[in-house]
Protein backbone atom coordinates (compact mmCIF):
# COMPACT_ATOMS: atom_id res chain seq x y z
CA UNK A 1 0.00 0.00 0.00
CA UNK A 2 1.52 3.43 -1.09
CA UNK A 3 2.63 5.88 1.62
CA UNK A 4 0.90 9.27 1.32
CA UNK A 5 1.37 12.95 2.72
CA UNK A 6 -1.50 13.97 5.34
CA UNK A 7 -0.72 17.62 5.19
CA UNK A 8 -3.48 19.48 2.95
CA UNK A 9 -3.28 20.47 -0.67
CA UNK A 10 0.29 17.51 -0.59
CA UNK A 11 -1.11 15.37 -3.17
CA UNK A 12 2.60 14.03 -2.78
CA UNK A 13 2.54 9.41 -2.56
CA UNK A 14 5.25 7.13 -3.38
CA UNK A 15 8.88 7.38 -2.34
CA UNK A 16 9.94 9.43 -5.79
CA UNK A 17 9.54 12.85 -7.35
CA UNK A 18 11.91 13.60 -10.26
CA UNK A 19 14.59 11.17 -8.82
CA UNK A 20 14.62 13.16 -5.52
CA UNK A 21 14.22 10.73 -2.64
CA UNK A 22 11.13 11.12 -0.83
CA UNK A 23 10.87 10.40 2.84
CA UNK A 24 7.99 9.87 5.50
CA UNK A 25 7.87 10.85 9.09
CA UNK A 26 5.21 9.63 11.93
CA UNK A 27 3.79 12.70 14.36
CA UNK A 28 6.01 12.56 17.80
CA UNK A 29 4.25 10.35 20.46
CA UNK A 30 5.14 13.45 22.98
CA UNK A 31 1.83 15.18 23.01
CA UNK A 32 3.47 18.51 23.35
CA UNK A 33 5.36 18.34 19.94
CA UNK A 34 2.29 16.41 18.39
CA UNK A 35 -0.09 19.77 19.44
CA UNK A 36 3.15 22.03 18.25
CA UNK A 37 3.32 19.82 14.61
CA UNK A 38 -0.32 20.17 14.13
CA UNK A 39 -0.56 23.87 15.72
CA UNK A 40 1.99 24.20 12.87
CA UNK A 41 0.34 23.05 10.34
CA UNK A 42 -2.62 24.98 10.37
CA UNK A 43 -4.92 23.72 8.21
CA UNK A 44 -4.94 20.50 9.89
CA UNK A 45 -6.69 21.51 12.55
CA UNK A 46 -10.79 20.56 12.37
CA UNK A 47 -13.31 18.33 13.70
CA UNK A 48 -12.28 15.35 11.52
CA UNK A 49 -8.75 15.17 11.85
CA UNK A 50 -7.07 11.95 13.84
CA UNK A 51 -3.48 10.87 14.25
CA UNK A 52 -3.01 7.74 14.04
CA UNK A 53 0.28 5.34 13.36
CA UNK A 54 -0.62 5.50 9.38
CA UNK A 55 -0.40 9.62 9.74
CA UNK A 56 2.72 10.69 7.93
CA UNK A 57 4.37 14.05 7.23
CA UNK A 58 6.16 13.93 3.75
CA UNK A 59 9.91 15.49 3.85
CA UNK A 60 8.55 18.21 1.76
CA UNK A 61 7.50 20.35 4.49
CA UNK A 62 10.78 20.34 6.38
CA UNK A 63 13.68 22.68 6.00
CA UNK A 64 17.23 21.28 4.97
CA UNK A 65 19.04 22.02 8.34
CA UNK A 66 15.50 19.73 9.96
CA UNK A 67 17.54 16.85 8.85
CA UNK A 68 20.05 14.45 10.39
CA UNK A 69 21.83 10.94 9.34
CA UNK A 70 21.49 7.84 10.90
CA UNK A 71 25.15 6.34 12.03
CA UNK A 72 24.98 4.02 8.82
CA UNK A 73 24.38 7.25 6.38
CA UNK A 74 21.81 5.10 4.38
CA UNK A 75 18.88 6.75 6.62
CA UNK A 76 17.46 10.63 6.78
CA UNK A 77 16.25 11.28 10.47
CA UNK A 78 14.63 14.48 12.24
CA UNK A 79 16.58 16.42 14.77
CA UNK A 80 14.77 16.07 18.54
CA UNK A 81 12.12 18.49 18.67
CA UNK A 82 11.50 19.69 15.47
CA UNK A 83 7.96 20.01 13.50
CA UNK A 84 6.95 20.90 10.15
CA UNK A 85 7.45 24.28 8.64
CA UNK A 86 6.99 24.16 5.07
CA UNK A 87 3.45 24.72 3.80
CA UNK A 88 2.01 25.82 0.49
CA UNK A 89 -0.56 28.68 2.28
CA UNK A 90 2.60 29.88 4.44
CA UNK A 91 4.04 31.12 0.92
CA UNK A 92 5.47 34.51 1.65
CA UNK A 93 3.42 36.91 -0.34
CA UNK A 94 5.82 38.41 -3.61
CA UNK A 95 7.15 41.74 -2.61
CA UNK A 96 7.24 45.06 -4.36
CA UNK A 97 9.58 45.57 -6.78
CA UNK A 98 11.88 48.19 -5.19
CA UNK A 99 12.59 51.37 -6.96
CA UNK A 100 15.58 51.15 -9.35
CA UNK A 101 18.61 52.47 -8.67
CA UNK A 102 19.62 55.37 -10.60
CA UNK A 103 23.06 56.53 -12.26
CA UNK A 104 23.73 58.92 -15.05
CA UNK A 105 25.11 58.11 -18.48
CA UNK A 106 25.85 60.98 -20.49
CA UNK A 107 24.62 60.96 -24.38
CA UNK A 108 25.47 64.37 -25.98
CA UNK A 109 29.11 65.96 -26.45
CA UNK A 110 28.23 68.03 -29.23
CA UNK A 111 26.44 71.00 -26.97
CA UNK A 112 30.02 70.81 -24.60
CA UNK A 113 32.04 71.44 -28.03
CA UNK A 114 29.96 74.59 -29.20
CA UNK A 115 30.30 76.24 -25.65
CA UNK A 116 33.80 75.70 -25.44
CA UNK A 117 34.74 76.98 -28.75
CA UNK A 118 32.70 80.33 -27.98
CA UNK A 119 33.78 80.86 -24.51
CA UNK A 120 36.54 78.48 -22.68
CA UNK A 121 36.52 81.24 -19.98
CA UNK A 122 33.11 80.94 -19.62
CA UNK A 123 33.22 77.53 -17.71
CA UNK A 124 29.37 77.92 -16.33
CA UNK A 125 28.04 78.22 -19.52
CA UNK A 126 28.49 75.05 -20.03
CA UNK A 127 25.13 72.85 -19.78
CA UNK A 128 25.11 69.53 -17.62
CA UNK A 129 24.62 67.07 -20.58
CA UNK A 130 21.66 64.48 -20.28
CA UNK A 131 21.85 61.37 -18.74
CA UNK A 132 19.59 58.08 -19.90
CA UNK A 133 18.03 55.90 -16.62
CA UNK A 134 19.34 52.15 -16.36
CA UNK A 135 17.78 49.76 -13.92
CA UNK A 136 19.28 47.84 -12.26
CA UNK A 137 16.59 45.90 -10.80
CA UNK A 138 17.64 42.76 -8.41
CA UNK A 139 14.85 40.47 -8.09
CA UNK A 140 14.91 39.68 -4.53
CA UNK A 141 12.56 36.69 -4.97
CA UNK A 142 13.90 35.15 -7.70
CA UNK A 143 17.22 35.00 -6.07
CA UNK A 144 15.86 33.36 -2.95
CA UNK A 145 14.41 30.68 -5.27
CA UNK A 146 17.66 30.27 -6.97
CA UNK A 147 19.68 29.84 -3.83
CA UNK A 148 17.11 27.90 -2.19
CA UNK A 149 17.18 25.37 -5.37
CA UNK A 150 20.59 25.71 -5.12
CA UNK A 151 21.09 24.38 -1.32
CA UNK A 152 18.49 21.67 -2.26
CA UNK A 153 20.67 20.28 -4.85
CA UNK A 154 23.83 20.54 -2.79
CA UNK A 155 21.97 18.84 -0.31
CA UNK A 156 20.80 16.15 -2.72
CA UNK A 157 24.20 15.78 -4.10
CA UNK A 158 26.20 14.85 -0.56
CA UNK A 159 23.17 12.68 -0.24
CA UNK A 160 23.83 10.90 -3.56
CA UNK A 161 27.55 10.83 -3.76
CA UNK A 162 27.87 9.31 0.36
CA UNK A 163 25.50 6.39 -0.86
CA UNK A 164 27.17 5.99 -3.70
CA UNK A 165 30.58 5.55 -1.40
CA UNK A 166 29.06 3.67 0.95
CA UNK A 167 27.73 0.82 -2.03
CA UNK A 168 31.22 1.33 -3.94
CA UNK A 169 32.81 0.49 -0.04
CA UNK A 170 30.28 -2.26 -0.04
CA UNK A 171 31.31 -3.97 -3.43
CA UNK A 172 34.93 -3.38 -2.33
CA UNK A 173 34.75 -5.75 0.65
CA UNK A 174 32.86 -8.13 -1.24
CA UNK A 175 35.45 -8.21 -4.57
CA UNK A 176 38.33 -9.02 -2.01
CA UNK A 177 36.36 -11.69 -0.41
CA UNK A 178 35.39 -13.34 -3.65
CA UNK A 179 38.83 -13.12 -4.66
CA UNK A 180 40.36 -14.94 -1.61
CA UNK A 181 37.85 -17.12 -2.48
CA UNK A 182 38.58 -18.09 -6.07
CA UNK A 183 42.51 -18.33 -4.61
CA UNK A 184 41.46 -20.89 -2.32
CA UNK A 185 39.22 -22.74 -5.06
CA UNK A 186 42.04 -23.11 -7.02
CA UNK A 187 44.55 -24.40 -4.95
CA UNK A 188 42.24 -26.87 -3.85
CA UNK A 189 41.61 -27.52 -7.30
CA UNK A 190 45.64 -28.08 -8.12
CA UNK A 191 45.38 -30.35 -5.21
CA UNK A 192 42.77 -32.42 -6.36
CA UNK A 193 44.19 -32.80 -9.85
CA UNK A 194 48.03 -33.67 -8.65
CA UNK A 195 45.80 -36.75 -6.77
CA UNK A 196 44.14 -37.36 -10.46
CA UNK A 197 45.18 -40.83 -11.85
CA UNK A 198 46.33 -40.03 -15.21
CA UNK A 199 49.89 -38.95 -17.51
CA UNK A 200 50.44 -35.64 -16.00
CA UNK A 201 50.61 -37.18 -12.44
CA UNK A 202 53.31 -39.78 -13.89
CA UNK A 203 55.16 -37.08 -16.19
CA UNK A 204 58.49 -36.53 -14.36
CA UNK A 205 58.92 -40.04 -12.83
CA UNK A 206 60.23 -42.36 -15.67
CA UNK A 207 60.06 -45.54 -13.54
CA UNK A 208 56.20 -45.12 -13.04
CA UNK A 209 55.88 -44.81 -16.87
CA UNK A 210 57.94 -47.93 -17.14
CA UNK A 211 55.52 -49.49 -14.77
CA UNK A 212 52.45 -48.71 -16.31
CA UNK A 213 53.47 -48.07 -20.06
CA UNK A 214 56.41 -50.46 -20.54
CA UNK A 215 57.43 -46.91 -22.18
CA UNK A 216 61.20 -46.23 -20.90
CA UNK A 217 59.70 -42.22 -19.87
CA UNK A 218 57.46 -39.67 -20.68
CA UNK A 219 59.42 -38.52 -23.84
CA UNK A 220 58.96 -41.89 -25.53
CA UNK A 221 55.37 -42.11 -23.84
CA UNK A 222 55.11 -38.95 -26.15
CA UNK A 223 56.96 -39.53 -29.16
CA UNK A 224 54.42 -42.72 -29.83
CA UNK A 225 51.80 -40.84 -29.20
CA UNK A 226 52.54 -37.73 -31.31
CA UNK A 227 53.20 -40.49 -33.92
CA UNK A 228 49.42 -42.15 -33.24
CA UNK A 229 47.72 -38.63 -33.85
CA UNK A 230 44.65 -39.11 -32.46
CA UNK A 231 43.73 -35.45 -32.58
CA UNK A 232 43.18 -32.93 -29.44
CA UNK A 233 40.27 -34.35 -29.42
CA UNK A 234 40.24 -38.08 -30.35
CA UNK A 235 38.95 -36.45 -33.37
CA UNK A 236 41.07 -39.22 -35.78
CA UNK A 237 39.39 -42.22 -33.78
CA UNK A 238 36.22 -43.91 -34.79
CA UNK A 239 35.08 -44.87 -31.78
CA UNK A 240 33.50 -48.02 -30.92
CA UNK A 241 29.86 -48.79 -30.41
CA UNK A 242 27.76 -51.60 -29.87
CA UNK A 243 24.90 -50.51 -31.77
CA UNK A 244 24.11 -51.80 -35.41
CA UNK A 245 25.21 -49.56 -37.86
CA UNK A 246 25.19 -49.85 -41.62
CA UNK A 247 27.73 -47.44 -42.17
CA UNK A 248 30.79 -48.95 -43.86
CA UNK A 249 33.65 -49.16 -41.69
CA UNK A 250 36.62 -46.92 -43.29
CA UNK A 251 40.10 -47.45 -43.51
CA UNK A 252 41.42 -43.43 -42.24
CA UNK A 253 44.63 -44.58 -43.93
CA UNK A 254 43.32 -44.65 -47.42
CA UNK A 255 42.61 -40.38 -46.78
CA UNK A 256 45.26 -38.69 -44.57
CA UNK A 257 43.10 -35.47 -44.31
CA UNK A 258 40.06 -37.54 -42.85
CA UNK A 259 39.03 -36.98 -39.80
CA UNK A 260 35.67 -37.63 -37.60
CA UNK A 261 34.25 -34.87 -35.03
CA UNK A 262 32.84 -36.49 -32.04
CA UNK A 263 29.24 -35.57 -31.72
CA UNK A 264 27.57 -35.00 -28.14
CA UNK A 265 28.76 -34.20 -24.62
CA UNK A 266 32.75 -33.82 -24.48
CA UNK A 267 34.73 -36.86 -23.57
CA UNK A 268 35.39 -37.52 -20.06
CA UNK A 269 39.46 -38.08 -20.54
CA UNK A 270 41.53 -36.63 -23.12
CA UNK A 271 43.24 -38.04 -25.86
CA UNK A 272 46.61 -38.48 -24.42
CA UNK A 273 45.18 -39.91 -20.83
CA UNK A 274 42.45 -42.34 -22.71
CA UNK A 275 46.09 -43.62 -24.72
CA UNK A 276 47.40 -43.73 -21.13
CA UNK A 277 44.86 -45.85 -19.93
CA UNK A 278 44.75 -48.27 -23.13
CA UNK A 279 48.71 -49.11 -22.43
CA UNK A 280 47.89 -49.56 -18.38
CA UNK A 281 45.81 -52.26 -19.84
CA UNK A 282 48.33 -53.99 -22.39
CA UNK A 283 50.94 -53.43 -19.75
CA UNK A 284 50.09 -54.69 -16.79
CA UNK A 285 47.06 -56.04 -17.19
CA UNK A 286 44.85 -54.47 -14.96
CA UNK A 287 40.56 -55.29 -15.21
CA UNK A 288 38.26 -53.06 -16.70
CA UNK A 289 36.68 -52.15 -13.54
CA UNK A 290 39.22 -51.44 -12.09
CA UNK A 291 40.46 -49.10 -14.87
CA UNK A 292 36.81 -47.73 -14.68
CA UNK A 293 38.20 -46.97 -10.54
CA UNK A 294 40.91 -45.11 -11.42
CA UNK A 295 40.08 -43.04 -13.68
CA UNK A 296 36.74 -42.16 -12.62
CA UNK A 297 34.62 -43.23 -15.35
CA UNK A 298 32.04 -45.87 -16.33
CA UNK A 299 32.86 -49.42 -17.14
CA UNK A 300 31.30 -48.96 -20.58
CA UNK A 301 33.52 -45.75 -21.50
CA UNK A 302 36.46 -47.93 -20.31
CA UNK A 303 35.43 -51.11 -22.46
CA UNK A 304 34.47 -48.66 -25.63
CA UNK A 305 38.38 -46.46 -25.09
CA UNK A 306 40.18 -49.84 -24.94
CA UNK A 307 38.37 -51.48 -28.32
CA UNK A 308 38.43 -47.93 -30.39
CA UNK A 309 41.94 -47.37 -29.77
CA UNK A 310 43.67 -51.12 -30.36
CA UNK A 311 42.02 -50.91 -33.65
CA UNK A 312 43.39 -47.30 -34.15
CA UNK A 313 46.42 -48.26 -32.87
CA UNK A 314 46.53 -51.61 -35.04
CA UNK A 315 45.46 -49.58 -38.08
CA UNK A 316 48.40 -47.20 -37.71
CA UNK A 317 51.07 -49.52 -36.62
CA UNK A 318 50.66 -51.73 -39.57
CA UNK A 319 52.12 -48.91 -41.89
CA UNK A 320 55.24 -49.61 -39.92
CA UNK A 321 57.78 -52.30 -41.71
CA UNK A 322 59.17 -53.40 -38.45
CA UNK A 323 61.33 -55.95 -40.60
CA UNK A 324 64.64 -55.56 -39.89
CA UNK A 325 67.65 -55.49 -42.21
CA UNK A 326 70.46 -57.82 -41.65
CA UNK A 327 72.87 -55.50 -41.12
CA UNK A 328 70.28 -54.80 -37.96
CA UNK A 329 70.38 -58.16 -37.03
CA UNK A 330 74.09 -58.94 -36.42
CA UNK A 331 74.48 -55.66 -34.44
CA UNK A 332 72.17 -56.44 -32.16
CA UNK A 333 72.70 -60.47 -31.87
CA UNK A 334 74.11 -61.26 -28.76
CA UNK A 335 77.51 -62.48 -28.45
CA UNK A 336 76.53 -65.96 -27.08
CA UNK A 337 74.12 -66.73 -29.50
CA UNK A 338 76.27 -65.36 -32.33
CA UNK A 339 79.02 -67.74 -31.69
CA UNK A 340 76.48 -71.07 -32.38
CA UNK A 341 73.89 -69.49 -34.47
CA UNK A 342 75.38 -66.71 -36.05
CA UNK A 343 73.55 -66.93 -39.15
CA UNK A 344 69.78 -67.06 -37.75
CA UNK A 345 67.86 -64.28 -39.11
CA UNK A 346 64.29 -64.93 -37.44
CA UNK A 347 62.86 -67.18 -34.59
CA UNK A 348 59.34 -68.27 -34.99
CA UNK A 349 56.53 -69.55 -33.51
CA UNK A 350 52.86 -69.75 -32.86
CA UNK A 351 50.68 -68.23 -30.02
CA UNK A 352 47.41 -68.91 -29.33
CA UNK A 353 44.70 -66.59 -27.17
CA UNK A 354 41.47 -67.42 -25.09
CA UNK A 355 38.43 -66.58 -26.67
CA UNK A 356 34.79 -67.28 -25.70
CA UNK A 357 33.04 -70.33 -27.23
CA UNK A 358 30.58 -68.69 -30.59
CA UNK A 359 26.80 -69.59 -30.86
CA UNK A 360 27.48 -71.66 -34.24
CA UNK A 361 28.74 -75.20 -33.91
CA UNK A 362 30.31 -75.03 -37.12
CA UNK A 363 32.81 -71.99 -35.80
CA UNK A 364 32.60 -73.45 -32.65
CA UNK A 365 34.91 -76.82 -33.97
CA UNK A 366 37.06 -74.04 -36.22
CA UNK A 367 38.06 -72.63 -32.94
CA UNK A 368 38.84 -75.27 -30.81
CA UNK A 369 42.33 -75.46 -30.05
CA UNK A 370 43.52 -79.48 -29.31
CA UNK A 371 46.74 -77.78 -27.96
CA UNK A 372 44.68 -76.20 -25.24
CA UNK A 373 41.79 -77.99 -25.50
CA UNK A 374 40.05 -74.55 -25.85
CA UNK A 375 38.33 -72.07 -28.12
CA UNK A 376 41.14 -70.00 -29.41
CA UNK A 377 42.33 -67.40 -31.62
CA UNK A 378 45.85 -68.24 -33.51
CA UNK A 379 48.87 -66.43 -34.94
CA UNK A 380 52.80 -66.35 -35.67
CA UNK A 381 55.02 -64.72 -33.73
CA UNK A 382 58.77 -63.98 -35.16
CA UNK A 383 61.68 -62.74 -32.78
CA UNK A 384 65.01 -61.47 -33.62
CA UNK A 385 67.84 -62.96 -32.10
CA UNK A 386 68.07 -60.15 -29.94
CA UNK A 387 64.74 -60.14 -28.65
CA UNK A 388 62.58 -57.87 -30.55
CA UNK A 389 59.29 -58.53 -32.14
CA UNK A 390 59.87 -58.33 -35.78
CA UNK A 391 56.90 -60.27 -37.42
CA UNK A 392 53.50 -60.56 -36.67
CA UNK A 393 50.54 -62.18 -38.40
CA UNK A 394 46.56 -61.73 -38.40
CA UNK A 395 45.08 -63.71 -35.79
CA UNK A 396 43.25 -67.39 -37.60
CA UNK A 397 41.27 -69.80 -35.91
CA UNK A 398 42.22 -71.83 -33.27
CA UNK A 399 42.59 -75.29 -35.24
CA UNK A 400 44.58 -74.19 -38.00
CA UNK A 401 48.06 -75.91 -38.07
CA UNK A 402 51.57 -74.61 -38.20
CA UNK A 403 52.35 -75.43 -41.40
CA UNK A 404 49.29 -73.57 -42.98
CA UNK A 405 49.64 -70.56 -40.93
CA UNK A 406 53.30 -70.12 -42.13
CA UNK A 407 51.90 -70.08 -45.52
CA UNK A 408 48.72 -67.66 -45.18
CA UNK A 409 50.69 -65.39 -42.79
CA UNK A 410 52.78 -64.28 -45.69
CA UNK A 411 55.74 -65.08 -43.57
CA UNK A 412 57.51 -66.74 -46.48
CA UNK A 413 57.29 -63.08 -49.28
CA UNK A 414 59.55 -61.73 -46.21
CA UNK A 415 62.65 -60.05 -47.72
CA UNK A 416 65.37 -63.07 -46.51
CA UNK A 417 69.18 -62.80 -47.84
CA UNK A 418 71.01 -65.88 -49.36
CA UNK A 419 71.92 -67.66 -46.44
CA UNK A 420 69.86 -66.56 -43.67
CA UNK A 421 68.99 -68.84 -40.91
CA UNK A 422 65.04 -69.53 -39.72
CA UNK A 423 64.61 -71.38 -36.28
CA UNK A 424 61.39 -73.42 -35.38
CA UNK A 425 59.97 -75.85 -33.60
CA UNK A 426 59.63 -79.01 -34.77
CA UNK A 427 56.46 -78.89 -35.17
CA UNK A 428 57.17 -77.10 -38.53
CA UNK A 429 57.01 -78.97 -41.16
CA UNK A 430 57.49 -76.85 -43.58
CA UNK A 431 60.61 -77.81 -45.75
CA UNK A 432 58.63 -78.97 -48.82
CA UNK A 433 57.28 -75.27 -48.65
CA UNK A 434 60.40 -73.76 -49.89
CA UNK A 435 60.61 -75.82 -53.52
CA UNK A 436 61.03 -74.88 -56.36
CA UNK A 437 64.76 -73.59 -55.39
CA UNK A 438 64.28 -70.96 -58.68
CA UNK A 439 61.85 -69.20 -57.15
CA UNK A 440 63.24 -68.90 -53.84
CA UNK A 441 66.98 -69.33 -53.53
CA UNK A 442 67.48 -68.06 -50.01
CA UNK A 443 64.68 -70.08 -48.67
CA UNK A 444 66.03 -73.31 -49.70
CA UNK A 445 68.81 -72.87 -48.17
CA UNK A 446 67.43 -71.26 -44.89
CA UNK A 447 64.64 -74.14 -44.44
CA UNK A 448 67.09 -77.31 -45.56
CA UNK A 449 69.79 -76.36 -43.54
CA UNK A 450 68.26 -73.98 -40.37
CA UNK A 451 65.05 -75.47 -39.24
CA UNK A 452 66.30 -76.50 -35.74
CA UNK A 453 65.33 -78.54 -33.05
CA UNK A 454 66.76 -76.49 -29.70
CA UNK A 455 65.56 -76.26 -26.13
CA UNK A 456 65.50 -72.96 -23.79
CA UNK A 457 69.34 -74.05 -22.34
CA UNK A 458 70.58 -74.91 -25.47
CA UNK A 459 69.70 -71.45 -26.97
CA UNK A 460 70.67 -69.17 -23.49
Amino acid sequence: MPTHCCVPGCTKKGYLEERKKISYFIFPTDKSLRNSAVMQSGEMKGKNFQISKSTKVCSRHFKTEDFQRSLGRSKINLKPGVVPSVFSWRTSPRKRKPPPFRHLVATGFDDISEAVSENEDNLESIEQPPYQEISTQTDETSVFENTTQTEDKVFEDKESQTEHNDLIGIMEKEIAGLKAEIDKLMKQTDALKAKLFNVDRFRSNSSSISFYTGFPDFEVFKTVFDFLDPGEYGQNIRYWTSLNTKEPLLDIYDNEHYSKSEKGRPRALKAIDEFFLVMCRLRQGFAEEHLSNLFHISLSTVSRVVISWVNFMYLKFAQINIWPSRTVIDNTMPEAFKAKYSATRVIIDCTEVRCQMPSSLQLNGELFSNYKNHTTLKGLIGISPGGAMIFVSELYTGSISDREIVVRSGFLDLPFDDKDLVMADKGFTIDDLMLPQEMRPWAVHAFTRSILTSSKHEID
